[in-house]
């Protein structure tokens, strides 16, 4: 007797399976107006399904948009913000403590974080302007680290962060710096001078903390350059900083 319900069970299932697949066999449209048809009936079929899931699309597609718009508006307060800091200092005549105070605080309660880049390169630049190249060499090499393009900017800040790093008297990071600022620039088929200085600081800084090796690499790639575009002083340093390593 289980047997037999069994089976007439699996019978009615196909059954069933039959009359859904011959469901449209004699409709005669064409193909568009049979999937439109079949579309509908899938509708109907399933639209507490289709209901939920198209309410739940709608929802998550608002929070996304109204999170992307609310950062707009904060960025662009923000930005006002740091427009009305800067004019004041300017009307006020505030000296560097007040003014790097001023946008340290800034940089601390800003939420979005979009005005990194721009108060890390003003702290740099009034931080040198200070003396305390150290702290202007960080600011600016943390802004050269967030930049991906274009290209010449990143190598000219690490370039910069270099010189900051030689006055601070810390020849290891600004080498290092120099470096990055080389390696950066190199594909570029323009921009031979910012290249040339670029691969003269390295080699002469590498000379100075005993890689002749990599001295000498970075020295002739400098020389190598046209001069016309390069510069003819820094293919004469070059060249000086070469004769000095063959003497030695």
């Amino acid at each position: 007797m289980d047997k037999f319900h069994k089976k007439n069970q699996i019978e009615q299932k196909k059954q069933a399976e039959l009359i859904q697949k011959d469901e449209f066999a004699d409709f005669e449209g064409s193909k568009a107006e049979l999937a439109f048809l079949k579309f509908t009936h899938f509708l109907a079929r399933n639209r507490k399904s289709v209901f939920i899931g198209l309410a739940s699309a709608i929802v998550v597609l608002a929070v996304i948009i109204g999170f992307f718009e609310y950062r707009a508006y904060l960025f662009e307060k923000e930005t006002v913000t740091l427009e009305d800091l800067k004019l004041t200092q300017q009307k006020s005549k505030a000296g560097l403590d007040v003014q790097i105070q001023s946008l340290e605080t800034f940089l601390q309660n800003q939420s979005t974080g979009k005005m990194e880049l721009r108060v890390w390169k003003d702290l740099s630049k009034l931080y040198a302007e200070k003396g305390e190249f150290g702290k202007a060499a960080g600011y600016l090499e943390d802004a050269a680290k967030k930049i991906d393009t274009p290209k010449e900017i990143k190598a000219l800040y690490f370039y910069v962060a270099g010189n900051y790093r030689e006055r601070e008297k810390n020849n290891t990071k600004s080498l290092e710096n120099y470096k990055i600022a080389a390696a950066v620039i190199e594909p570029a088929r323009e921009l031979n001078g910012f290249k040339a200085w670029s691969y003269y600081q390295a080699g002469r800084l590498s000379y100075l903390n005993g890689d002749k090796a990599g001295a000498k690499q970075y020295l002739e790639k400098a020389v190598k350059l046209d001069a016309a575009e390069s510069g003819e002083d820094v293919k004469l340093l070059s060249s000086y900083l070469l004769l000095k390593l063959g003497k030695n």
